[in-house]
């Protein structure tokens, strides 16, 4: 998946440590502490023990800022670790900022206008990417941009693939 087609904000990969308030799949109310695999200014994938049901609605409390906010459940994310799942949020009040995190600002309407190639570190994929000045500041400023691989299935830190000069 392209963030950089289908995302409104950068994801970054990091481990807050958060509270999860709700209701599970069967209707139980719970609270459950956990952490964010991933975040963006409008969503996060994050990893429970319970199960939930897309489209409902959380809370989630994050403990560094201590800010919380509703998110709404997109969907169940690949993959498992041990008692744990994965689920991908949408924020509903990202003006709340709960991650404290300055996310740069990538509107719509802005073309893309420079096509570089990139790198899955776990994997070795290739992929031409186009990016804009906001994408090209993240990958200054953390030395790769994050990504969704589908050729492996898991989100990482992409690095820029230098020109062979051999071949140019």
């Amino acid at each position: 998946m392209e963030f950089s087609r289908l995302r409104r904000s950068c994801r970054l990969p990091l481990t807050i440590p958060i509270r999860v308030y709700g209701t599970d799949f069967k209707g139980s109310d719970f609270s459950e502490d956990s952490t964010t695999v991933v975040v963006n200014r409008h969503g996060a994938k994050i990893r429970l023990i319970r199960q939930l049901l897309p489209e409902q609605e959380i809370r989630l409390f994050s403990r560094p800022t201590r800010k919380e906010a509703l998110f709404r459940v997109v969907s169940q994310a690949p993959g498992a670790e041990g008692d744990y799942t994965f689920w991908g949020l949408e924020c509903l009040e990202p003006e709340r900022e709960i991650w404290g995190i300055p996310f740069p600002k990538s509107p719509p309407e802005r073309r893309f206008m420079i096509r570089l190639k990139v790198e899955c570190p776990v994997c070795m994929t290739r992929e031409p990417l186009d990016v804009d000045e906001s994408m090209l500041e993240v990958l200054q400023s953390l030395k790769g941009l994050p990504r969704d691989c589908l050729a492996c299935g898991t989100t990482s830190l992409w690095t820029l693939v230098q020109p062979d000069r051999a071949q140019a």
